[in-house]
This record gives C-alpha cells, structure tokens and sequence, in this order.
C-alpha cells in the first residue's frame, strides 16, 4: 500500500500549498479593496447635508457619478486580477478533489468487502475519517470560491447601488466561508489519522490488513 500513503501524502501536502496559495491571493486582493474605501466613504457622505451647497443644481447626482466611475474603474480591474488568480489556482483543487475521489474509490471498495474481511472494518473507519477532514477543507474552500465569482459578475455589470457595494467586499475580505480554527482544526486531525494509517500500513499497529490489500494498487 505504499502507493496510497503516497497519495495521502501528495494529498496533505497539496492542502498545505493550496491554503497557503489561496492566503497570498486573498491579501493582495485585500489591499486592492482598501484602495479604494475612501471613495466609497465619499460616495456614501454625499447621502448627508450639503450644506450651503445643496442649492447647486444636480450637485450630489453629478459628483456621486464621477465618485462611481472613478470606484468601478479601480476596483473591477483589482476585482478581476483577483479572481484569475482564484480560477487558475482552482486548477489545483481539482486535483486536490481527483486524488480524494480515488482515495474515496479504494476506501469503499473495502467497505464492500469488510463481511467477508472483518480486519477492513477498523480500516475503512480511520479512512472515512480522514475524507471527512478532506472534504470539509475543500467545501469551505470551494463555497468561497463561488461567492467571490458571484461578487465579481456583479460589478462586471455595473449596476450595484452603493450600500451593496460595501456589503460585498465586506464579504470578499472576511470570507464567512472561511473559518481558520475549524481549518486547522481539521488539518490537524488529518495528520493524525495519516498518522494512525501510516502504522496500520506498516503493521505498527493491531489493526492487520489482508495481503490483497496491501499489495492493492490505488
């Protein structure tokens, strides 16, 4: 089985790249949207008193409409540069997802088989285990990943009103998704099952693998 451990191995491995990829697009992109708050603040200030200046003729219209260009101009392009560094990383998570799919594949192959071999039983649990943590790292991820596409098609058409535009790049940057401490937490526990079928494949363990199974290619 030395093939699987291999693929678990590429597979943790590749969540560390991934997470971290995924953390350095997210502050650039971050820094793009902070860029360009103060025109947004501009823009939501001239809903106030203009004081003497409110006797000016389509004064608030016509500056609100230069404010707005000037934001779209800006923080699309950052918008987009952002989400091709996203969609192309995603490329990545397929592969991430196609390595889980066949470790998936072989784990409930044995779970067909655990009446007639009850030593899987122990087995295919510490692997149902470990595609759980797997799963809900790369759903957290991939519901992220539609949310900032659904913003971004948004401001490609242009026609968001103002308090929408600062309730979506509050979501951009805090990325509710998201949460580190149940991430890490499940990164956590995915080391130590790996761990916990490291000793199961090298016979470290009291849990014993029938030799169809070790010699099984994944």
């Amino acid at each position: 089985m030395s093939q699987y451990l291999d693929s678990l191995d590429d597979l943790r491995d590749g969540l560390d790249t991934f997470v971290e990829k995924w953390a350095n697009i997210q502050r650039k992109s971050v820094k793009s949207i902070q860029a360009v708050t103060n025109t947004i603040m501009q823009i939501e200030h001239l809903d106030g008193s203009l004081g003497k200046l409110e006797g000016f003729q389509d004064l608030r219209e016509n500056t609100k409409g230069i404010l707005l260009v000037n934001l779209y101009d800006r923080l699309v392009p950052a918008l987009e540069s952002s989400i091709r560094e996203f969609t192309k990383l995603m490329h990545m998570f397929e592969n991430l997802k196609h390595t889980a799919s066949s470790i998936q594949t072989l784990t409930e192959t044995m779970r067909g088989n655990v009446e007639d071999n009850p030593r899987l039983e122990d087995l295919v649990g510490f692997l149902d285990l470990v595609m759980i943590s797997v799963r809900d790292i790369l759903n957290m991820y991939e519901s992220e990943f539609l949310v900032k596409v659904t913003i971004f098609r948004d401001f490609e058409e242009g026609a968001i009103e103002i308090g929408v535009v600062s309730n979506y790049l509050t979501i951009w940057v805090v990325e509710p998704n998201i949460e580190p401490n149940a991430r890490d937490k499940l990164l956590k526990d995915l080391d130590e099952h790996i761990e916990l079928l490291r000793d199961v494949f090298e016979g470290d363990s009291s849990i014993r693998i029938p030799d169809a199974y070790r010699k099984a290619p994944l």
